[in-house]
């Protein structure tokens, strides 16, 4: 047998696996948001939301990856229904935050372990790819929710939180 011996530990793993799970939940979620705004007509906020979303696949497809890279045997894990329905145009906002801020808890206790693991292996990942990444995730949510929040245009608001994406 040429297979290495799998370079995180059980306990490391199975966080990447329930973070893996989230990410795909997100990604469900920011589709969600898209179709609302795509039903209500405000074509921005419809892309904003779905290049939201694809960052949320990018980000499992780099976990799945990582884990099978580490030779890490996993199962690929469910996810169950989003409970969030927008029946507004500042919620689904709001819930990004909420979610962001989640996210980035998940991704500081998986870094915690490692740290306490020695892992830096995977901790160096961590820094590199999501937390990274969840700085621009958090900022992001935070300043459209401030645009959103704003008096003014729906379209004008749409206008300027899809060119926060670039």
């Amino acid at each position: 047998m040429n297979r290495k011996e799998c370079l995180i530990s059980q306990e490391v793993g199975n966080l990447l696996v329930a973070q893996l799970a989230h990410e795909i939940k997100n990604f469900h979620l920011y589709k969600t948001f898209a179709a609302f705004f795509g039903r209500e007509g405000i074509v921005d906020l419809e892309e904003y939301y779905n290049k939201r979303a694809s960052e949320e696949f990018n980000h499992h497809s780099w976990i799945h990856e990582y884990l099978s890279e580490s030779d890490f045997k996993f199962t690929h894990p469910g996810t169950e229904d989003n409970k969030l329905i927008p029946e507004d145009y500042i919620k689904p906002f709001m819930w990004t935050v909420d979610r962001e801020i989640q996210t980035t808890q998940m991704i500081y206790a998986i870094y915690e372990q490692c740290i306490s693991e020695r892992d830096y292996m995977t901790a160096s990942w961590l820094l590199q790819h999501l937390i990274k990444e969840q700085i621009e995730e958090e900022n992001t949510s935070r300043m459209a929710l401030s645009i959103m929040n704003q008096e003014a245009d729906l379209f004008v608001k749409a206008d300027k939180v899809l060119d926060l994406l670039g």
